[in-house]
């Protein structure tokens, strides 16, 4: 049986309960348990205390050796300033306290030149009871560390070995850490052609006794970090004034200086850091500070000292938005200062700038890169991607054409035997306006044989390829070809719209219609008309969702429905319909874009309409119209009357703007036939691409005109009875399996001319058989036929006359 376990007090476990003891012996046992658990604490605290002395003094040394003082000062290590234990508790503790053990001895390194820096030796010292004296620096870099002295001894009492004490001592400057010398990088830089003028204004500023900074605003893209890359290069090659000769141009890394910053007040001590080895330079550093805006806050407030007394360079760079935005706020901060505005350089310039970049792009790409692909991609860039600016977006272009070359040049190398390997790569690797014209059409999505197109030829044939699509309103179509052909001879006012109309008329008369045919033909795709429903713009404020709310706002980061739309595709047609539903502080914001063709956001954002057609669309003094038609009055009065009402409803100076008011006139018979022509023949060239051809005779047009006839609503019926009847009986043909490819399908009236029959020939040459029917020529390529022929009794008596398709 084990003993029983037996305290310091005497008792053992198995001597009952100790309630069962007298109350005054309880409570010497409870005396004597607190009393030892006080002496075990107190243990415990000088313990604690002496390590935290000795993690102190290594720190201590650690400082020391960072800042690098020289050992025959006195230094007073923060060791000494450390607070011992107040001296009152301490003799409060002692005079009550028992006989305890001494605290455990404290190991300290003593290192020697024998062993290595991170031999520990074992000694034991008592820790003095008072607060620790200060200690030169020179007991803590001692000779015994064989003369390495403060760092040595530093890296001694952390174990670490002498390559990290030599890293300390030799840390980089603050200018190398957070920044890059462009001067040394000079040689590599691209040229910088055009600049010469912004150039000499920052060396004159940097030149200045005081407020000698520069401030670079511009838009993106417009070539600002070019002017501080060219006057590190003027520097490099001595090309400047005295006052600037051997300087350093260092831009800083914001962005650098801010990552890692998890503490308040790191970011603004590197700022600090790099101020003072700018001012310590003595003017031989020139700071550049990309973005400078981002420096707004506690780092420009260290700044600002610097820069009102001159003894820094400095040259910022940032937008328009962002100096409105942030930099105008502070006006301490923006009067240090000179401002510089960088122009977008012309489409001359920007052609001058290629041309010194184009054997860097031809090394790099390893292709040869004609000049009239540079020309091109200038000419391109200038006429479809008005969004950004020049050079940038004339360089971006190159860039990339040379890159897809280079790719496809890779590509049929690998393909290609050895033998034609060199004579392949010979023909590929040249960049042409061709491939210049691929990548446009790559980033708008203009198709590549429309950028290929002579302007002239397509300016020249638009008033006859409108007249193809708009029937019967030949007078509008010559008016609006008359309007665009002078904005494109660049005779029209410069910085306003192509053209602007009002298009007046009844409804279904060929006002859309017109609008979309100028998209096609002048945009290569109707997707390029934005269209607006002005009934759903009545309220006053409903204006803000053209522009976009103003700050604030709700729908203040979506921006305006027409701004945002202008912006992603500036070259389109807008089209208002139904303006005159519009509430009148609609026409207030119409007369800016009328006049000066820009618009300014609810971000003030300034929206350029110069390469867009504004249409606007009404159906004021319609009744005049129908009037005329149904000849109670004249065309002419008509079109009087109907001018009169326009000028009754909107504002003189609104109509004053507009480039042509156009009167829409109501469609005759003879006009509605054409237009059910035009229809036919775009259901004909949908059905030629399934192989099926389609003829269609006067007769069957007769048909299609008398059911579908109604003057008031113009030509809209004639659509929706042909998708009502036509369309609908040929889908249901092609699903029963009655016509597929290389079949004819022959549309033409009844006997009693009420319905349309449909006569269906399983191939084309069956046709041909027929006694006296022949093909005739396709000359409007549309994949239709025209049939020429009386049609034998196998028809059942339909007749085709030599006008039918």
């Amino acid at each position: 049986m084990p003993a029983a376990r037996v305290d310091a007090r005497g008792f053992s476990d198995d001597s009952g309960p100790r309630r069962n003891l007298p109350a005054e012996r309880r409570r010497e046992i409870s005396d004597a348990d607190l009393w030892a658990s006080s002496v075990s604490l107190w243990e415990t605290s000088a313990s604690l205390w002496e390590t935290s002395a000795s993690l102190w003094d290594t720190s201590s040394a650690l400082w020391a050796a960072a800042a690098g003082l020289n050992p025959r000062h006195q230094l007073a290590s923060p060791s000494a300033t450390r607070a011992a234990p107040p001296a009152s508790a301490a003799s409060s503790s002692s005079q009550n306290a028992p006989a305890a053990r001494p605290p455990p001895a404290v190991v300290v390194p003593a290192p020697s030149s024998s062993a290595p820096a991170s031999t520990l030796a074992a000694s034991s010292s008592a820790v003095p009871s008072g607060p620790l004296q200060a200690r030169p620096a020179a007991q803590l870099g001692s000779t015994t560390t064989g003369g390495l002295g403060l760092n040595a001894a530093a890296a001694s009492l952390l174990g670490v070995s002498g390559s990290v004490a030599a890293a300390a001592r030799t840390a980089p400057p603050a200018l190398e850490t957070y920044g890059r010398d462009m001067t040394a990088a000079a040689g590599k830089m691209d040229p910088v052609i055009g600049r010469d003028d912004d150039i000499d204004r920052v060396v004159c500023i940097l030149c200045r006794r005081t407020k000698n900074s520069a401030m670079l605003v511009g838009a993106p893209g417009v070539g600002k970090t070019a002017i501080a890359e060219g006057l590190a290069q003027r520097i490099a090659a001595g090309a400047v004034p005295a006052a600037l000769s051997g300087a350093r141009v260092v831009e800083v890394d914001l962005g650098a200086m801010v990552a890692g910053t998890k503490l308040r007040g790191m970011f603004e001590e590197r700022v600090k850091k790099v101020i003072q080895e700018a001012e310590n330079a003595d003017g031989k550093v020139v700071l550049f500070i990309d973005e400078v805006h981002m420096l707004l806050g506690a780092g420009a407030n260290l700044l600002k000292p610097a820069l009102a007394r001159g003894r820094i360079r400095c040259v910022g760079a940032t937008t328009f938005d962002e100096h409105r935005k942030y930099v105008e706020k502070d006006a301490a901060f923006e009067r240090r200062f000179q401002k510089v505005h960088v122009q977008e350089p012309s489409l001359l310039a920007t052609i001058a700038i290629l041309q010194g970049l184009k054997k860097k792009f031809e090394k790099h790409h390893k292709t040869t890169i004609q000049d009239a692909a540079i020309v091109e991609a200038a000419r391109l860039a200038n006429r479809y991607i008005t969004y950004r600016q020049f050079p940038d977006k004339a360089i971006d272009l190159i860039d990339e054409a040379c890159a897809t070359r280079r790719m496809k040049t890779d590509n049929i190398l690998k393909s290609n035997s050895t033998q034609n390997s060199t004579e392949a790569f010979m023909e590929e690797a040249i960049v042409c306006p061709a491939q210049v014209a691929e990548v446009v059409s790559r980033w708008t999505g203009i198709p590549i044989n429309t950028l290929a197109q002579d302007e002239k030829e397509k300016l020249m044939r638009l008033e006859d390829r409108l007249g193809e699509r708009v029937v019967g309103q030949e007078v509008a179509v010559n008016l609006v070809a008359q309007a665009v052909l002078r904005s494109r001879a660049g005779l029209h006012q410069p910085g306003q719209p192509i053209g602007s109309f009002l298009f007046m008329g009844s409804t279904g008369v060929g006002k859309t219609e017109l609008a979309k045919a100028l998209a096609d033909q002048l945009f290569d795709s109707e997707k390029m008309l934005i269209r607006f429903d002005m009934s759903e713009f009545v309220d006053a404020h409903s204006v803000l969702r053209l522009i976009g709310a103003p700050p604030s706002y709700l729908g203040h980061e979506d921006g305006g429905q027409l701004t945002e739309k202008v912006r992603q595709r500036p070259y389109s047609i807008i089209l208002f319909d139904e303006i005159e539903k519009a509430n009148p502080a609609v026409f207030n914001l119409f007369l800016q874009l009328l006049d000066d063709g820009v618009l300014t956001d609810g971000k003030g954002r300034t929206v350029d309409f110069k390469n867009t057609i504004i249409i606007m669309t009404s159906n004021l003094g319609a009744e005049y119209l129908m009037e005329a038609m149904a000849g109670e009055k004249s065309m002419d009065s008509a079109r009087d009357l109907v001018i009169k009402q326009a000028q009754k409803h909107f504002k003189p100076e609104f109509l004053n703007r507009l480039s042509e008011i156009v009167i829409f006139e109501p469609l005759s018979q003879d006009k509605l036939r054409e237009v059910a022509n035009v229809q036919m023949k775009g259901i004909t060239a949908r059905l030629a691409d399934r192989g099926i051809y389609l003829s269609v005779s006067d007769a069957a047009l007769d048909v299609v005109l008398s059911e579908s006839h109604e003057p008031l609503y113009g030509a809209r019926p004639v659509r929706r009875w042909l998708q009502k009847n036509v369309m609908t009986r040929l889908s249901e043909m092609l699903f029963q399996g009655e016509i597929d490819a290389d079949t004819t399908v022959i549309i033409d009236a009844s006997e009693d001319k009420k319905e349309l029959m449909y006569e269906v020939f399983k191939n084309a040459a069956t046709c041909l058989d027929i006694p006296g029917m022949e093909i005739l020529s396709d000359s409007d390529n549309d994949g239709g036929i025209w049939l020429n022929a009386p049609i034998s009794r196998k028809m059942k008596g339909v007749s085709i006359s030599s006008a039918g398709k």
